[in-house]
């Protein structure tokens, strides 16, 4: 490649593969920056910020999907890069991510190392949680028996919202699959719980209000606790707040409170009171109000890792005018609670 520097008036040439070579290791920002300056650096650009998005894609092990492709590859690496510095932590349930005890047959889970690089682990509480080879697809999961928990060391600062958790899991009845640290944090839950009547299977409920007494503010979902596997993604954002269940938004546009995030119990309420019947085969918190392009492709990569159903094709518009929040998982081909009852 020719460049001709106008400053000067003198000319370079630079090999493909040495260009190929230096912009691999240049983040979004600095791409962009080479390709306003330079007309002739331009596609050299583009192409480097794609090999680097895919590879940060692949890391995530998410999937990039068409129809969520916005703007220039430069601009959705930048997107990429932000989604992943907000990556606060990332469980996955695999022998490899784990310190395990063995007794008999069975592996307990003695520590779930964090993936994110940010050395959020999870440690167990009173009662380890079980490794359960083969649960979902051929992929283990942490087997919760209404009684195991476990717990990270406290956030070195508390999260304010928005705050995304995201969490493949099956739970049945009444439980609580993850909340805030301790009996002195504020509530930070998701639950199958607090109907406005019993109900032996509560429907998906997510609060981030109050401590002990029965939360004022939560968002709640139609899905209900019958021990079926789910992807649940809860973002806590104030009056911005949203539940999806394996794609579909089933609730929104009403705070669920606004209590910030200080460490999680995983498989028990804060207060030591509702634990998880259930497995849980991940997690991952992110500090921010997931956008929706990257929700959608790391949902749909869950969907595919784990066997689970979610289709991605934007369903047709309602009656109404408005379409449903439906995706589906088109792979992007390379360019040329006191109780859990409280009433309404």
């Amino acid at each position: 490649m020719q460049l001709h520097l106008p400053k000067t008036g003198s000319e370079i040439y630079l090999d493909g593969l040495i260009l190929e070579c230096i912009f691999s290791n240049f983040r979004a920002r600095d791409l962009a920056t080479i390709s306003g300056v330079c007309r002739a650096l331009r596609s050299p650009s583009q192409l480097a910020a794609y090999r680097s998005l895919v590879l940060l894609v692949q890391r995530m092990q998410c999937s990039l999907l068409r129809h969520c492709e916005r703007g220039s590859w430069i601009h959705q690496l930048r997107e990429w890069e932000a989604f992943q510095i907000a990556n606060v932590m990332w469980l996955q349930a695999t022998e490899e991510q784990c310190v395990v005890v063995k007794q008999g047959e069975l592996k307990l889970v003695k520590c779930a190392k964090d993936m994110s690089g940010n050395s959020n682990r999870a440690l167990n509480g009173q009662r380890m949680p079980v490794l359960r080879p083969d649960s979902v697809n051929g992929h283990a999961a942490f087997e919760f028996d209404g009684a195991s928990v476990l717990k990270t060391r406290p956030f070195s600062q508390p999260l304010p919202q928005p705050v995304t958790l995201m969490v493949v899991a099956r739970a049945r009845g009444d439980t609580t699959i993850v909340d805030s640290l301790g009996p002195q944090s504020g509530r930070f839950e998701l639950c199958h719980g607090y109907p406005s009547g019993w109900h032996p299977s509560p429907e998906i409920c997510m609060s981030a209000s109050g401590e002990d007494s029965a939360p004022k503010q939560s968002l709640r979902g139609s899905t209900r606790g019958t021990g079926d596997w789910h992807i649940y993604t809860a973002i806590f954002d104030n009056k911005k707040s949203e539940i999806f269940v394996d794609g579909y938004c089933e609730a929104s546009g009403k705070t669920a409170g606004p209590n910030s995030l200080d460490g999680l119990s995983i498989g028990c309420d804060h207060n030591g009171v509702f634990f998880l019947t259930g497995s849980i085969a991940e997690l991952r918190l992110f500090s921010c109000h997931m956008p929706t392009a990257q929700r959608v492709q790391t949902e749909a990569a869950l969907a595919h890792r784990y066997g689970l159903e979610y289709s991605s094709v934007p369903a047709p518009p309602a009656k109404s005018g408005h379409s449903l929040s439906r995706f589906s998982c088109v792979p992007r081909a390379p360019p040329a609670r006191t109780s859990h009852a409280v009433s309404q």
